[in-house]
């Protein structure tokens, strides 16, 4: 008998904020109130396991629209009701979905929800824990979302402006491919070291992936105009391209998401975009499906 494949789908590509984001009359925001297509979601993911049940990666306050993006990108018939929720951490665009699972909306209870103990403890106390059985996660620890869905989720901690919850990026592995989830750290340099590693490609060798799903949020030091990178640190993709330049035959897929509404790769013809794809990497799409 054939087994049945585990795939990811891409449900948001954009910074906590979205696009358009609160409060910005910029170029690419007033577009995105214009055309809904070109609305970008805060990033989540949803993977499909081999018993067919149903998993995300991050709860943003798009998740009717992304719960739709899951059932057309994985040809889901019907409603569309996760069977479990997993939290890189806190900020708002990770967990500011929650509260759908509940009374107002979904209705829901004892959902899987997992986290680290620190994320768990800001979600109880924002209220919204009402909907889901609560799991603890151990770091650099392999499990299963539930007993047959045919991969494993493993919590990666990294830095990033932990001012309530710690951070974790999460590898996905499946039965033919793993893919690191990685939206937010602060520095390369406090990644790496934190991992005792040198360089990416020394640290994606040592997670054994074949995709990596990055922290795209900036271009450069420039773009946040009088915002200091102190405030939101996060490392700008040309930092990354001059640290890995170009692809070569056996480095793993780097697809740039977690992407601000002033990133100039959002625009298709930029210099910026034109330049990291024929370098051979990726900016990841909405609805973008991977097979595990």
């Amino acid at each position: 008998m054939e087994s049945v494949s585990v795939e990811l789908v891409i449900l948001g590509i954009a910074q906590d904020g979205g696009v358009p984001q609160a409060g910005c009359s910029c170029s690419r925001c007033i577009v995105a109130l214009d055309e809904p297509k070109k609305k970008l979601h805060p990033v989540s993911c949803a993977i499909i396991g081999s018993d067919g049940k149903l998993h995300i990666i991050e709860s943003s306050r798009s998740l009717p629209e992304q719960l739709g993006i899951t059932a057309n990108s994985l040809d889901i018939g019907g409603s569309v009701i996760p069977d479990s929720v997993s939290l890189t951490h806190s900020h708002m665009g990770h967990i500011d979905g929650l509260a759908q699972f509940g009374k107002e909306s979904m209705g829901l209870v004892g959902i899987p929800l997992f986290a680290s103990e620190m994320v768990l403890g800001v979600v109880e106390r924002r209220g919204v824990t009402g909907p889901f059985e609560k799991r603890v996660v151990s770091p650099n620890s392999p499990f299963t979302p539930t007993p047959d869905c045919g991969f494993e989720l493993t919590f990666i901690p990294v830095p990033h402006r932990d001012e309530e919850s710690d951070t974790h990026g999460i590898v996905i592995k499946g039965p033919d491919k793993s893919v690191l989830f990685l939206p937010d750290h602060d520095s390369w340099g406090e990644t790496l070291g934190s991992h005792g590693m040198e360089d990416v490609r020394q640290w994606f060798s040592s997670l054994d992936v074949d995709i990596a799903i990055i922290d795209g949020t900036f271009w450069d030091y420039d773009e946040l105009r009088g915002r200091g990178f102190s405030l939101v640190p996060h490392p700008p993709i040309s930092e990354t391209l001059g640290m890995i330049g170009e692809r070569e035959a056996d480095d793993p897929r780097i697809i740039f998401f977690h992407i601000n509404h002033t990133n100039p790769i959002l625009d298709l013809l930029s210099e910026e975009r034109v330049m990291l794809e024929e370098m051979g990497w990726e900016i990841a799409k909405q609805g973008m499906v991977i097979r595990l």
